[in-house]
């Protein structure tokens, strides 16, 4: 092989050797544009980031029910440590259903007319559930809204059917419909139960419901605007009351009692002390000339089954109608 020929071969050479080399590297540049195509279509760390947090903050909504008719129904609802603050009364066995879950909480603030929005927004809440019953919930409701935090507000729950629609926005406001829905659903197959033992009744007895409606307050006849007076109907009974012909609760006298002159008598427990708010009353000679007393017929019933609406009131309803037909109910009294 000449000189001449020996350098042609090594310049083919060297070309396939660069045509090799340019070859690879596209492949390799080809698989590395590739993959980072792939991983721009997928969330970054940081995108992940932000969905995982806005969920957890769905989840961890901090709710503020400074009622309690509505703390009572959020426990029923979502889990104490979603809760941050909830009226004292929350804690009364006789009063509350969810005292238990209720004592779980950490914040307590002042309810009815101590309600206090200061005080409520050092809690940091998300959402404030209000029943509006006095001027300090509806000054606390527009300084709250004020202050940019979302705030659903009530007016009394003074029938089930309220009952059952305040636990649907409820439900709806802290993300938990469904929840509602059940409850709601277990309470009307409750009532739909006492409309069936008591439909086929002739007569009904008077029934009245005497109670303190707060602390030192003294007995009060329970009028229309508090759900034990829709109770009595249902029950399979008559208002007393009504032959006051009042429009809400007013002070119990002895007059009015002896105008009344119930069947029966319901005496609301709000704290378990006993009966020393009525010991006036019945201290008065006419006390004894009612018809209910004269017939021993005076029970006691816990004010949560009486008078503070929640999910269980309906439970006192059976309790009550049982108390005033028991050959309707075979199974005894309704008790929570």
């Amino acid at each position: 092989m000449n000189a001449k020929t020996r350098r042609k071969r090594k310049r083919y050479l060297l070309c396939a050797a660069l045509i090799v080399i340019i070859g690879a590297a596209a492949a390799i540049t080809n698989i590395l544009f590739n993959d980072s195509r792939t991983a721009s279509s997928e969330p970054s760390p940081l995108e992940t980031a932000a969905v995982q947090k806005a969920a957890v903050s769905a989840e961890a909504l901090r709710v503020a029910p400074v009622s309690l008719d509505t703390a009572d129904a959020v426990l029923e609802i979502v889990a104490p440590e979603q809760v941050v603050t909830v009226p004292k009364s929350i804690t009364n066995p006789f009063l509350a259903s969810n005292h238990e879950s209720g004592e779980q909480v950490a914040g307590q603030v002042s309810g009815a007319t101590g309600l206090d929005p200061e005080g409520i927004l050092s809690f940091n809440p998300d959402l404030v559930l209000i029943t509006k019953l006095h001027n300090s919930e509806s000054d606390a409701e527009q300084l709250l809204r004020q202050a940019g935090v979302k705030v659903v507000t009530f007016e009394q729950w003074g029938t089930f059917d309220e009952l059952i629609a305040n636990f649907r926005t409820i439900g709806e406001a802290v993300g938990a419909p469904e929840k509602a829905d059940s409850i709601g659903k277990e309470i009307k197959d409750k009532l739909n139960e006492v409309a069936e033992r008591t439909s086929a009744l002739t007569t009904k007895p008077t029934v009245l419901v005497l109670s303190p409606v707060g602390p030192n307050t003294g007995p009060y006849v329970i009028g229309p605007g508090n759900i034990a007076y829709e109770m009595i109907r249902l029950a399979g009974a008559e208002p007393a009351a009504a032959a006051l012909g009042i429009n809400k609760s007013t002070k119990a006298s002895s007059e009015d009692l002896i105008k009344i002159d119930p069947d029966y008598i319901v005496l609301g427990d709000w704290d378990g002390t006993g009966e020393e708010w009525l010991s006036e009353l019945k201290s008065q000679p006419s006390w004894k000339t009612l018809t209910a007393v004269k017939n021993g017929r005076i029970t006691t019933m816990k004010a949560k089954h009486l008078l503070a609406p929640n999910r269980y009131t309906v439970d006192g309803l059976m309790e009550m109608s049982a108390w005033l037909h028991p050959d309707l109910w075979d199974e005894g009294e309704k008790t929570r």
